[in-house]
């Protein structure tokens, strides 16, 4: 027997159904499980690293981090959400240094010491990344089913960049491909 609180979540599920927001699948599962006496999940969606390590998907400073711990992996696939939350990451930290360092110069260019060492800290940061970016650049292309020389695009002047940011926006290849197994799976 279901009680009121299990109805008054069928109808919930009904509601939903109608304006679109669930499929008929989707319904039909959901409302089996109500019935059967399981409480609907609230785990959030979880997906695995490369490693092997789970990633919650709303854990996004572990996907920014990821491309990191993955520093010069040059091999397998890598999902755009991975892309983007680096890119993200890196641009906010640039961008922050940045203004420390406009903020500490004066109006006839001197820039103070902590506007120098902002500027020192931005230098050796993007070193620090430019490796695990490539890297993180050459698993889009994989993950795409492109080979990762395509990277290379980033050499020509001015519009070289751009056209890799725009590769970066396709969606992968779903399931396995020549370069690995599908990082959404």
């Amino acid at each position: 027997m279901i009680d009121q609180e299990g109805l008054k979540s069928i109808e919930k599920l009904h509601e939903m159904k109608a304006n679109g927001i669930l499929s008929e699948q989707e319904f039909e599962v959901a409302k089996a499980r109500l019935l059967s006496g399981k409480s609907p999940s609230t785990k959030p969606k979880v997906s695995m690293s490369s490693e092997g390590r789970a990633i919650a998907d709303n854990d996004l400073l572990a996907w920014a981090a990821l491309p990191l711990k993955r520093y010069a992996e040059f091999g397998g696939r890598s999902r755009r959400r991975e892309f983007w939350f680096f890119l993200l990451a890196t641009n906010v930290i640039a961008g922050v240094l940045a203004l420390v360092w406009m903020a500490d110069t004066g109006m006839f260019g001197n820039t103070g010491t902590l506007g120098t060492l902002a500027m020192i800290v931005l230098g050796f940061g993007f070193l620090a990344v430019l490796v695990p970016y490539i890297a993180l650049q050459v698993r889009r292309f994989h993950d795409q089913g492109r080979s990762g020389w395509l990277a290379l695009i980033n050499l020509l002047p001015y519009v070289g960049p751009l056209i890799v940011l725009i590769f970066m926006l396709i969606p992968g290849v779903e399931g396995d491909n020549d370069y690995g197994s599908d990082p959404r799976a």
